[in-house]
C-alpha cells in the first residue's frame, strides 16, 4: 500500500504536463503567423514605394517627352502645310501670268501701253519664279533633303540677276541683298541646315515684300 501511495504524485505531474502541451503548441503556431504578417507588410510597403517611383518617372520624364514630340510634329506639319500652300499659290500665279505674257506679246508692236504692262508682267513672273524656288527649297529642308534644296536653288541666282536688271538703279540694292542672302544659304545647307532655313525665311520675306511693293498685297 505504501508503494502505491508513493507512485501517485508522478501521475499528477503527467496530467499537468499534458494540460500545458496545447498552450505551448498554440504559442508555437502563433509565431509563424506573426512573421508572415510582418513579411506581408514589408512586401506591401516595397510595392507601394516602387509604384510611387514609377509614377514619378512617368510624370517627370515620359509625359514631358511625349508632349515635346507632339509639339515638334505639329510644328513640322504646319511648316510643311504652309510651304506647300506658298508653292501652290506661286505656281498658280506663275502659270497664269505666263499665259498673260503670251497674250500680251501678240500686241507688243501695236500698242505701247501694252509694253509697259508686259514689262510689269515679266517682272512679276521673275519675282514669282524666285519665290517658287525658295518655297521648294524650304520644303526640301523641312523634309531633311538638303541635296534637293541645293538643286532647287541652283538657278535662283540667275533669276535674281534678271530681276536686278529689270529694276531701276536706285531699286537694285534690295536685290543685291537677296543675292548675298542666297549665297549664305548655299554655303550653309550642308553643314548648318537650321541657319539655311532661317536665311531662306528672310529671303522669302524679302521677295514677298518686293512683290507687294510693285503689285500690291495679294
Amino acid at each position: 500500500m505504501e508503494e502505491i501511495e508513493q507512485e501517485s504524485p508522478p501521475t499528477e505531474n503527467a496530467e499537468q504536463q499534458t494540460a500545458e502541451e496545447p498552450e505551448k503548441i498554440a504559442e508555437a503556431e502563433g509565431r509563424p503567423s506573426q512573421s508572415g504578417t510582418r513579411f506581408l507588410r514589408w512586401a506591401l510597403g516595397f510595392l507601394i514605394v516602387f509604384g510611387l517611383g514609377a509614377v514619378l518617372v512617368i510624370v517627370t520624364l515620359y509625359v514631358p517627352a511625349q508632349q515635346k514630340i507632339r509639339q515638334e510634329r505639329q510644328s513640322y506639319a504646319q511648316l510643311e502645310e504652309q510651304s506647300k500652300a506658298d508653292l501652290d499659290q506661286a505656281d498658280q500665279k506663275k502659270a497664269e501670268l505666263e499665259r498673260r505674257i503670251e497674250d500680251l506679246t501678240t500686241f507688243e508692236e501695236k500698242n505701247q501701253v501694252l509694253q509697259s504692262e508686259l514689262d510689269q508682267t515679266r517682272l512679276h513672273v521673275v519675282i514669282l519664279s524666285a519665290r517658287s524656288d525658295v518655297a521648294q527649297a524650304r520644303l526640301a529642308l523641312a523634309k531633311e533633303d538638303p541635296t534637293k534644296a541645293k538643286i532647287t536653288l541652283s538657278k535662283t541666282g540667275e533669276t535674281l540677276q534678271a530681276l536686278e536688271e529689270m529694276l531701276e538703279a536706285d531699286q537694285r540694292e534690295v536685290v543685291t541683298g537677296m543675292e548675298n542672302r542666297l549665297a549664305l544659304v548655299l554655303d550653309e545647307i550642308d553643314e548648318n541646315a537650321y541657319a539655311a532655313e532661317s536665311d531662306l525665311d528672310v529671303l522669302a520675306t524679302s521677295l514677298l515684300e518686293l512683290e507687294n511693293a510693285f503689285f500690291g498685297a495679294p
